[in-house]
């Protein structure tokens, strides 16, 4: 039987132990919520407003400078599958191995907790950080997903997580340490255990860690641009080598009011929703493959910025006006809403959730996902699934106002 247990320590620490000892490998995850956006903040009587890309450089900061050493080096040379990653709303540094969990543990949160800060180590540090830059600005996409951000929002103060190369050229040391002093403290971070592991072991690390590194830590308040849902630019191009065009539709919603369980059920309603307007099977796509505007699938993502949700479409075409056209109508009118096919999904989900038992990181990273990003700490079930209900989905569709929203094309050079 698997068991999904939280603990919380007295330092505000969050622990969540998901058991399967039919596992031979464990996943240790420790995050902390600092991500690309919470980079304006109150902390200790001041406003900070720091730059793009800062929580980013804190990232590789911790992982190649604390005071212990290079720890994803460490853990490398013992044959543990490790990374770190900064997303909008967090930074998470894991590992997955079949030996030496109780090490990989100590050594991950000795890196993490124990950092200082010197200024001749973050200009050596940054080099590799533009590197990293400079590679994605190969990429179209990439030039897109900056474009949208500014297009969609008025007063995010906000376009890229990694940051452009002169806010990386220009960042200082004592803006890494005042987010780190903010935000990594323990009542702003969480741990997940998942796999074959013994609980008073790994509980007996963390605790023994945190009791013998004390720490005073001060309160702080996320300082939160307001944000109604139209769009800063509706229509904008990019003119950038691409063999074909690409059309890309972004839709602003407000979903302040929604509750973290409403969220949760709008996110798998989404994909159905994806898939029945606009998947392979869906008359929209058959259409438009038949009169040649398109060739290739149509991409669909979702993604909640700040209590803001967009909804992005997109797709090469050979003929811009004909595929916006299909997009808007389509969204207008949702006229290929199918119980039929809502419930062909559902029962597709279902059968994902079983076999994704197979995998230990298949089978927590939604949970992880669902803290992040709805701060829902909360293992999905079968019956979860088979209780949602066709009209909810139809109501939690129409109940989007798709009006608001921002076209970007791309285009090849001029």
């Amino acid at each position: 039987m698997n068991n999904l247990e939280t603990i919380i320590l007295d330092n505000g620490l969050k622990i969540y132990l998901y058991s399967d000892l039919r596992k031979h490998s464990t996943f240790f995850q420790f995050t902390t919520l600092c991500g690309g956006l919470t980079k304006h903040f109150k902390y200790r009587g001041c406003e900070y407003h720091l730059s793009d890309g800062i929580s980013h450089i804190l990232e590789h900061y911790i992982v190649e400078c604390n005071d212990s050493g290079n720890f994803l080096d460490k853990l490398g040379k013992r044959q543990m599958s490790t990374n770190a990653s900064t997303q909008f709303k967090d930074t998470s540094y894991y590992f997955e191995t079949v030996e030496d969990v109780l090490f990989g543990i100590k050594t991950m949160l000795e890196g993490i907790n124990n950092v200082s800060f010197k200024p001749d180590k973050l200009e050596k540090l940054k080099n590799p950080i533009l590197q990293e830059i400079r590679g994605k600005y190969d990429n179209k996409f990439y030039h897109l997903n900056k474009k949208k951000i500014t297009n969609l929002f008025n007063s995010l103060n906000f376009t890229d997580i990694g940051g452009t190369l002169e806010e990386v050229k220009n960042a200082k040391i004592e803006d890494l340490k005042i987010l780190y002093d903010a935000l990594y403290q323990p009542s702003n971070q969480f741990i997940v255990i998942a796999g074959n592991f013994n609980k008073d072991e790994v509980l007996g690390v963390i605790r023994n860690f945190y009791a013998k590194n004390k720490k005073k830590y001060y309160p702080f308040e996320l300082i939160r641009s307001k944000e109604d849902v139209h769009v800063n630019k509706k229509n904008d191009t990019i003119y950038f080598p691409t063999p074909t065009d690409y059309c890309d539709l972004s839709f602003k919603f407000d979903v302040s009011n929604y509750t973290s369980k409403q969220l949760l059920d709008l996110d798998f309603f989404l994909h159905c929703f994806f898939g029945s307007s606009f998947g392979i099977t869906s008359p929209l796509y058959k259409r438009f493959v038949s009169r040649k505007i398109i060739t290739e699938t149509i991409s669909c993502t979702m993604v909640i910025i700040n209590k803001t949700l967009i909804i992005s479409i997109g797709a090469y075409t050979y003929d811009l006006k004909a595929f916006s056209k299909g997009i808007l109508d389509e969204v207008k009118t949702l006229n290929n809403l199918s119980e039929e096919k809502f419930e062909l999904d559902k029962k597709s989900s279902i059968v994902g959730l079983i076999m994704r038992d197979e995998s230990i990181f298949n089978t927590i990273y939604p949970f992880i996902y669902n803290i992040v990003c709805f701060n829902y700490p909360y293992m999905d079930k079968v019956l979860d699934i088979d209780n949602l209900k066709y009209t909810d989905y139809v109501d939690s569709i129409k109940r989007l106002d798709f009006s608001n929203y921002t076209k970007i094309v791309i285009k090849d050079k001029k």
